[in-house]
């Protein structure tokens, strides 16, 4: 979702068949070259706490964790679970490709 310097990632999935072939970083490398074509500074994301691997990716892809939304997800039952927020400057970023300056 585009806003006015910013891209907002709603949402992004790799089938289960396909997770650790390289599609996330791809996809994540598309996202953020068209982010910058469209004179984003910034895309963000929230991922839920417990998604350790998602977090792993978006890190290594330049991401940062700057908050966390409490409750915002539903789990199992009347449980909650918090987002984590993330943020990645697009013009200082590097990604699992390498540097993209």
């Amino acid at each position: 979702m585009k806003g006015v310097d910013e891209v907002h990632l709603l949402n992004i999935t790799v089938a289960p068949a396909f997770q650790g072939q390289g599609w996330a970083p791809l996809m994540l490398e598309a996202l953020s070259g068209w982010s910058r074509g469209q004179n984003a500074q910034w895309l963000w994301l929230e991922v839920r706490a417990s998604n350790l691997r998602a977090m792993a990716i978006y890190e290594r892809h330049g991401f940062r964790r700057v908050g966390v939304r409490k409750g915002y997800y539903p789990a199992e039952g009347h449980a909650r679970e918090d987002a984590v927020v993330m943020s990645l400057r697009l013009n200082e970023s590097s990604s699992a490709w390498g540097s993209l300056k």
